[in-house]
C-alpha cells in the first residue's frame, strides 16, 4: 500500500514538472496568456487536488513541485530559498559568523580537518589538518552530512562546541571544547611579491570586506616596492555587486563606466566615483579561468575593456545575470530571482546563453540540426551571429559571454596516476600520517627544506598498498577489462561455457597488455618525481607551518602566473599583447598600408 501511495504522489509531482516543461516546449506555439487568469488556473489545479485527490497530499511538497516546475523554463540561478537555505545565503554573504575556525570535509566518509584557520580558537587550541572529528557534543558524526557537520560547529558567538579528535599515533580521542568566536572569511587568502617589483594578489570571493582586504593587500604591496601587479581571480565564484563594482575602482579611472545591469524593470549603470589607487601606469594581469565567474567577471571585464589589464588564462563561466532576494514572508523564506544581465563597458553581454534553461534548449536543437546533416549551416549561423566589440584602445573582442584572455594558456594534461592522487587526497592523507614522526625525529620543515628520496619511496609504497587507490583504474586498464569480457561473453555464445578466456593466444595477448598498462602506471612514479615530492611538500607545510608559506611554494610551480610574470617581466612582450590588432597588422603588411593610402 505504501509502494501504490509514493508511485501516485510520484506521478503528481511529475505532472507539475512536466506541465512546466510542456509550456516551455511549446512557447513559440502557444501566445501568452494573461497573468492572472494563468495565476488563477494554477490556483484551481492545487485547490481541487488538495481537496479532492485520492489520498491527502503534503502542501509543502505539493508547492515545492510546482516551484521546481517554474524554475525549470527559467535559469538555474533562480531558487526559491528555505529559512535555513537564506540564513546560509546571508553567512556567506556577510563574510562573518560564529564558530570554531576550521576548514573540514569528509575523506573517506569520516570528518576530516582539512585546516585550522590562523589565529581562530580551534588553531590556538592546537586542532591540525588531518585530525577525524569522531564526536560533535558527545554524539557520533558517523553518517552526518557537510552542512548538518558545519551547522552544529557553528553556533552564537561565545558559546561552547566539544569535538572528540582521531588524531594519527594517539590510541585515544582527544576532546577538545571550544569557544565559538566571530570568524572572518578572507577575501584576500594570499599576497605577496613574486619577484622584485611584481606583486601578486590572490582574490577568492566578493563579500563584505572584500575591498578593504584588497586594498589593505595593495598598500602593503606598494611598500614592498611593488611597480607591476597580478590579480589572481581563478576560481573566483563572484558575489556582492558592490564590492565588484569597488574592486574596480581602485585600478580604473574617475568616470570610467564598469558595468551595466540591463532587465525588464531594472537598468542601472556604474561608474568609477574616485580615482585608483594604484595608477594607471602600472602595468597589470588578471588571472581567470573556467571557475572564474560573476563578480570576478565583472571586474575582469571592465579592466580589459578599458585596457587596463591583460587578461591571462582560460574564458571564464559566463554567469552573467543579476539575482535579487524577494522575501516571501515572515518565517525567513525567500525568492532569489534573475532579474537582470550584466554588460561590461563597451557593450558586451557577460552571461552564457548556455547557462539558462533556454540555452540548453538551444544547443539541443543545433545537436538535432547536425544529426540531420546541417552541421555546416550552424556553424555558419553561429559565426554570423557573434557580436563583435571594442575596447578603449581599439582592441576586438567577441561577445557570447564570459570574459576572453588575451593570452590563453592551455595546461598540459596531469597523467593518470596523480589525478588520482589528487582526487583520493593522497598527499593530505600521507603527510597526516608522517607528521608525527617527521616532528619526532626533529626535521625542520620550512620553505627550503626539500624533501628527500626516502620518503618519496614511502609515499610511493602508501600508495601501492592503500586497496582505494589500487582499485583506480586507467582509461585503458579499464578498456582491457572489457575486451576481456566481450571475449568470454562472445565465446559462452559460441557454446563454450568457460568463465575464462579460452583461447591461449587472445588469453596471452590480453595478459601482456594488462600487465604493459600496469608497469606503465608504476613507471608514472618515477617519471613525475619532481611532481610527486612537490605534493608531499606542499602538505606537510600546510600541515605544518601555514597556508601562507604552502600557497608562496605552490606559486613558484603555477603554469598561468608564470606565463604573467613573463608578460610583465617584459615590457615589449606586454605592449603587443595590448596593442590593437589592426594596428599591428597594418605594421607587418606593408602593401595593405599603401592600398589604404590610394584609397
Amino acid at each position: 500500500m505504501k509502494i501504490g501511495t509514493f508511485t501516485i504522489r510520484g506521478l503528481m509531482v511529475a505532472t507539475l514538472s512536466a506541465f512546466c516543461f510542456a509550456n516551455a516546449a511549446n512557447d513559440k506555439q502557444t501566445p501568452p496568456g494573461d497573468f492572472y487568469d494563468e495565476v488563477s488556473r494554477l490556483n484551481k489545479v492545487l485547490s481541487e487536488v488538495n481537496r479532492k485527490y485520492v489520498e491527502d497530499v503534503n502542501p509543502t511538497e505539493l508547492t515545492d513541485a510546482a516551484l521546481n516546475g517554474i524554475r525549470n523554463i527559467l535559469d538555474p540561478h533562480t531558487t526559491v530559498f528555505t529559512p535555513k537555505d537564506y540564513e546560509g545565503l546571508k553567512v556567506s554573504m556577510e563574510g562573518k559568523f560564529g564558530g570554531v575556525g576550521i576548514t573540514i570535509s569528509l575523506r573517506d566518509n569520516i570528518l576530516t580537518v582539512i585546516s585550522p584557520l590562523s589565529g581562530t580558537p580551534a588553531f590556538r587550541l592546537g586542532i591540525r589538518a588531518g585530525d577525524r572529528i569522531r564526536k560533535i557534543d558527545g554524539k557520533e558524526t558517523k553518517g552526518l552530512s557537510l552542512d548538518d557537520a558545519v551547522s552544529k560547529l557553528r553556533g552564537k558567538i561565545g558559546t561552547d562546541v566539544t569535538v572528540s579528535i582521531e588524531r594519527e599515533g594517539v590510541p585515544e580521542l582527544m576532546d577538545f571544547t571550544i569557544t565559538r568566536a566571530e570568524i572572518i572569511v578572507h577575501a584576500v587568502p594570499y599576497y605577496g611579491m613574486v619577484s622584485k617589483d611584481i606583486g601578486y594578489i590572490k582574490l577568492a570571493t566578493f563579500s563584505d570586506k572584500t575591498t578593504s582586504d584588497v586594498a589593505n593587500a595593495i598598500k602593503n604591496l606598494q611598500k614592498q616596492g611593488m611597480k607591476k601587479i597580478i590579480l589572481d581571480m581563478r576560481y573566483n565564484p563572484g558575489g556582492l555587486l558592490n564590492q565588484a563594482i569597488e574592486i574596480s575602482e581602485l585600478f580604473l579611472k574617475q568616470g570610467n563606466v564598469i558595468v551595466s545591469t540591463r532587465g525588464r524593470t531594472q537598468r542601472t549603470e556604474s561608474r568609477a566615483r574616485r580615482d585608483g589607487i594604484v595608477k594607471q601606469d602600472i602595468p597589470m594581469v588578471v588571472l581567470l579561468n573556467q571557475g572564474s565567474a560573476s563578480a570576478a567577471e565583472i571586474v575582469a571585464g571592465a579592466l580589459q575593456d578599458w585596457d587596463r589589464a591583460l587578461i591571462v588564462g582560460k574564458t571564464s563561466f559566463g554567469k552573467g545575470s543579476v539575482q535579487t532576494i524577494f522575501p516571501l514572508d515572515n518565517q525567513g523564506n525567500a525568492l532569489k530571482l534573475t532579474t537582470a544581465f550584466y554588460y561590461l563597458p563597451f557593450g558586451r553581454c557577460i552571461n552564457k546563453p548556455e547557462n539558462g534553461i533556454k540555452g540548453l534548449k538551444l544547443q539541443e536543437e543545433e545537436m538535432e540540426e547536425d544529426s540531420d546533416g546541417a552541421k555546416a549551416d550552424t556553424v555558419a549561423k553561429d559565426t554570423v551571429k557573434r557580436d563583435t566589440f571594442y575596447t578603449n584602445n581599439g582592441r576586438m573582442m567577441f561577445g557570447g559571454g564570459g570574459i576572453t584572455p588575451d593570452v590563453d594558456i592551455e595546461l598540459s594534461p596531469m597523467p593518470w596516476v596523480m589525478q588520482v592522487q589528487e582526487r583520493m587526497a593522497m598527499y593530505f592523507k600521507f603527510a597526516v600520517k608522517v607528521r608525527p614522526g617527521l616532528e619526532k625525529s626533529g626535521a625542520k620543515i620550512d620553505a627550503n627544506w626539500e624533501v628527500p628520496d626516502s620518503l618519496y619511496k614511502q609515499f610511493k609504497e602508501y600508495c601501492m598498498k592503500d586497496t582505494n587507490f589500487m582499485k583506480v583504474k586507467s582509461n585503458a586498464l579499464a578498456g582491457v577489462d572489457q575486451l576481456e569480457k566481450s571475449v568470454i561473453r562472445e565465446q559462452n555464445y559460441m557454446g563454450d561455457s568457460s568463465k575464462t578466456v579460452s583461447d591461449s593466444v587472445i588469453a596471452l595477448r590480453i595478459s601482456e597488455m594488462r600487465k604493459a598498462l600496469e608497469n606503465n602506471r608504476d613507471a608514472q612514479f618515477d617519471e613525475n618525481k619532481a611532481y610527486i615530492k612537490d605534493g608531499i611538500k606542499r602538505e606537510l607545510l600546510t600541515a605544518m607551518v601555514n597556508d601562507s608559506v604552502s600557497t608562496a611554494f605552490s606559486l613558484k610551480r603555477d603554469v598561468q602566473l608564470n606565463e604573467a610574470i613573463k608578460y610583465l617581466s617584459d615590457m615589449n612582450l606586454f605592449k603587443k599583447a595590448m596593442a590593437p590588432e589592426k594596428k599591428a597588422a597594418k605594421k607587418q603588411d606593408p602593401k595593405a598600408k599603401k592600398n589604404d593610402k590610394k584609397k
